[in-house]
């Protein structure tokens, strides 16, 4: 049997470098330029013997040269930092003499000056500026102001991650099993806690020079308890070798960024919920896994049409997010890679941390914030841009839900939001033409004329602004505005065709609807008392009185009505422009909104009866031969009138309130902590009006057993019109309690209907 030799040191090195250097040029050829760089920034830290800036040329990509330069750039920042590191400094001149053909003085980028500059400062040197003029006389003017300034973006401890551990090893508690993710900073592996005999994901980093309750991250981590937050057990400090582990939950589902993988390989058209669950299987055979064989939350997801998967994601993630936001935890990294799948399918929001932590040069800065440029917000791009310099407490909570925008949109699409532009020579100018993306308009998306689609677009444009005030305020109320994703027919309530009914009116005043409301059902009410008292009850004597009585009544009580309406709708009015305005709406004015059929129909009904009361007592002081018989007639036409007054304005602008005016006042929050509270007073005052509407045509009934034969006529007609409008009543009644329930499915806490949606944690 031939034996193959085993190869030198030298050699073996140059075939690492190869090896390294074919997995940075293997790549996808539309990979964009972060990915290409930070992979083969990923393979030089993973390399052994890199010292020499020679060896930089192995871990170029092969691509043009724009992409090579600004690559090596950064290869050389990360070589410049780990040689401080190791006590050893290397200034730029060395790789001008080593790499005469790849790089020089002129062809410097800026931020690879700043970047020497800074690490010499490190080192304990003072950079004179003259010396820097003279070497970079195209910047001069630049390092003038900045060599006062430049300020380091991140400590740059423990730039090398730990040695590999083999599989089959033991280390503290835990059998290594297999390697999960590395990087520069921290590898990743799945391993079995022996004590507790469960599988768990180890981040082993190099320990800290800190004391174990500083660890900042392991106790951010570990506070929380969030069905969509990765749960982390604990951690543990070794001494020999020095050692950090943090072991957490291991979900075998892979991640969100092997579901976008297989959409973009797939037609729009073909992609549902069953391509996530396929995902998940992949990966969960892959290691050797269970796939799970009955399940209500996969039942679901198979068959979900693909913009309500993405809406359901994306309400989970933002859950997440308002739970660390919260207790004061920035995540600063959200991307698909750092969301995991549970064998369910159900998301899980994670940070490893290795892709590039510790890195050197304004890649350093954008990890020292967390994040990957091709999901970071502007300002957090600014935060990160050598010649902005932002500071980073811009960088806040709305960020995060503006990298969740970006991940969903790319799960949505196949492709993320922006078109920026692929050519970069150095980072800040990658950085800058991100942040030119982020500033133009968004691609159009290509989807289908559906609500879901509708508001799933309407929804990732809010979030995607690029001023920070016109995104969604919480987690929270991302999540509720995706929930309508979920919901179309609820949707359609939020999100009206705007040559609807229902998108006319949320347009119109409501003290001119109102008053119509009221106006119209009382004017035709009053044509009936006056038409049947004058024809069957009032004798010829008296006649002329009621002319004259109802004139006086009509204008005294008209005005007082219209001025009640003005103060009624005051509060209505003030709740609608302030949604129009994209504010949150004050609850009180919410509330008054929904009182407003109410009231409407108390001031139609008030009125009737104080003039039911009023018109017989005058016309008795006035004319003698009026009969108590007549009186009662009176009376008692007036509380038909009265009941008709009541009840077509409060189911009017009950159906207004429901289906126009609540929805467009949530709609900036999506969110109502008196949801349950408000419907079911609606609902209840419904029911009581509904009774109202039923009675009256049993008091005409009455009046036509105990009327004369003249009033017959007048009393039928009121019977059949009360029929009529009690079985309008009814429709009504059944379409308002629709419309609530709808209104439930997306504001309700306890009205979750899909898996996952736990609407328990939702921020106020």
């Amino acid at each position: 049997m031939d034996v193959t030799p085993e190869p030198a040191a030298d050699d073996r090195d140059s075939a690492t470098r190869s090896a390294s250097a074919d997995a940075c040029a293997a790549g996808d050829d539309n990979a964009s330029l972060d990915e290409i760089m930070l992979e083969c920034l990923q393979a030089f830290s993973d390399a052994e013997n890199t010292d020499a800036p020679e060896c930089l040329v192995a871990y170029l990509p092969d691509a043009d040269d724009d992409t090579r330069h600004f690559v090596l750039v950064e290869l050389i920042k990360l070589q410049m930092a780990m040689a401080v590191e190791s006590g050893c400094p290397r200034p730029l001149e060395h790789y001008y003499t080593a790499l005469p053909d790849l790089i020089t003085p002129e062809s410097t980028p800026l931020d690879l000056v700043m970047e020497d500059i800074q690490l010499q400062r490190e080192c304990g040197l003072e950079p004179g500026y003259a010396e820097f003029a003279a070497r970079y006389p195209q910047y001069a003017d630049s390092l003038a102001p900045l060599l006062g300034v430049c300020e380091t973006a991140m400590p740059r401890e423990q730039t090398q991650p730990p040695d590999p551990i083999d599989p089959g090893a033991t280390v503290d508690d835990f059998e290594i099993l297999q390697l999960l993710g590395k990087g520069a900073f921290a590898h990743v592996y799945l391993a079995r806690q022996i004590s507790m005999s469960r599988l768990v994901a180890v981040k082993v980093s190099r320990a800290k020079k800190c004391l174990v309750n500083e660890d900042g991250e392991s106790r951010a981590l570990a506070q929380f308890d969030h069905p969509n937050i990765i749960r982390v057990f604990d951690q543990r400090f070794l001494d020999d070798p020095p050692l950090h582990l943090l072991y957490m939950q291991f979900h075998p589902g892979g991640t969100l960024a092997d579901v976008i993988a297989k959409a973009k390989t797939t037609h729009r058209m073909r992609r549902r919920g069953s391509l996530l669950l396929q995902s998940v299987d992949e990966n969960l055979l892959a290691a050797a896994q269970v796939v799970p064989e009955r399940s209500a939350v996969r039942e679901w997801i198979r068959d979900v049409e693909w913009p309500k998967l993405v809406a359901w994601i994306g309400i989970q993630i933002a859950h997440a997010l308002q739970t660390a936001h919260d207790t004061g935890v920035l995540h600063r990294d959200v991307k698909p890679a750092n969301v995991l799948l549970t064998a369910e399918g159900i998301p899980q929001l994670a940070d490893f941390n290795v892709s590039l932590a510790g890195a050197a040069g304004r890649a350093g800065a954008a990890c020292s914030l967390g994040g990957s440029v091709g999901y970071m917000s502007p300002e957090h791009l600014r935060a990160i841009t050598a010649n902005v310099m932002a500071p980073k407490e811009d960088v806040r909570e709305r960020a995060d839900l503006y990298s969740l925008a970006v991940l969903l949109w790319e799960l949505w699409q196949g492709t993320r939001p922006f078109d920026c532009a692929a050519n970069a020579d150095s980072w800040t100018q990658a950085v800058s033409n991100q942040l030119d993306g982020r500033l133009k308009e968004l691609r159009p998306p290509d989807r289908d004329d559906t609500a879901s689609q509708r508001v799933l677009e309407s929804v990732l444009r809010k979030a995607l602004s690029a001023d920070p005030d016109s995104r969604p305020w919480s987690g929270s109320e991302f999540a509720g505005s995706l929930r309508l994703a979920v919901h179309p027919e609820a949707a359609e309530l939020f999100e009206p065709n705007p040559n609807s009914w229902t998108a006319w009116l949320m347009r119109r005043s409501p003290w001119w609807v109102t008053i119509v409301v009221i106006l119209l059902p009382n004017m035709a009410a009053g044509r009936f008392h006056y038409l049947y008292n004058f024809n069957e009850i009032m004798t010829e004597t008296t006649q002329n009185g009621l002319d004259a009585l109802s004139y006086q009544i009509n204008l005294t009580f008209f005005p007082i009505c219209a001025l009640l309406v003005i103060a009624f709708t005051r509060a209505p009015m003030r709740a609608l422009q302030a949604a129009s305005a994209g504010h949150a709406v004050n609850h009180s004015d919410v509330k008054a909104t929904l009182q407003l059929g109410h009231l409407a129909a108390l001031i139609g009904g008030g009125c009737w009866i104080f003039a039911g009361v009023l018109m017989p007592y005058l016309l008795a002081r006035r004319f003698p031969e009026f009969t108590t018989s007549q009186s009662i007639h009176l009376f008692v036409s007036s509380l038909v009138c009265g009941g008709v007054a009541m009840i077509y304005p409060f189911f009017s602008l009950g159906l207004i309130c429901a289906g126009a005016y609540y929805p467009k006042m949530i709609r900036p929050t999506m969110q109502d902590p008196e949801f349950e509270r408000n419907a079911g007073r609606v609902i209840g005052q419904s029911e009581s009006y509904l009774l109202i509407a039923a009675l009256i045509p049993l008091v005409g009934a009455a009046l036509l057993i105990f009327s004369e034969s003249q009033s017959r006529h007048f009393m039928l007609i009121a019977i059949i019109a009360g029929m009529i409008g009690l079985l309008g009543s009814f429709i009504a009644y059944r379409k308002m309690v629709q419309m609530w329930g709808r209104l439930g499915e997306v504001l309700s806490v306890s009205g979750a209907t899909v898996p996952g949606d736990s609407r328990g944690n939702r921020g106020v």
